[in-house]
């Protein structure tokens, strides 16, 4: 979460004021016009740490690369059918809103 002050210029209040900032990755598929969903970055990693490795190297490549410290602000869209193959599906936790 940032924080942001902001002085009132005319009785020197001082106004806080929260905005949640998200950043967007998507798999390959979305440019072919599949369907898919946004997913909760956090459960993203969660699912490829669940893989061996070769199909966690395989899975992640298919997604736009994000460091994974930064997962709490990140939104993953997938097609269904790599969500259905990191088993997203399951989870409707992992799942903000429909693309």
């Amino acid at each position: 979460m940032n924080l942001f002050f902001a002085r009132g210029q005319a009785r020197g209040l001082v106004i806080i004021m929260t905005r949640q900032m998200y950043r967007e990755r998507e798999c390959i598929h979305r440019d072919e016009g599949a369907d898919g969903d946004f997913y909760n970055g956090v459960f993203y990693v969660q699912a490829l740490q669940r893989l061996r490795v070769n199909d966690a190297v395989q899975m992640a490549s298919k997604v736009s690369a994000f460091f994974w410290a930064d997962a709490p602000h990140i939104l993953v869209w997938l097609c269904d059918s790599c969500a259905a193959d990191l088993r997203l599906t399951e989870t409707p936790r992992a799942m903000t809103r429909r693309a």
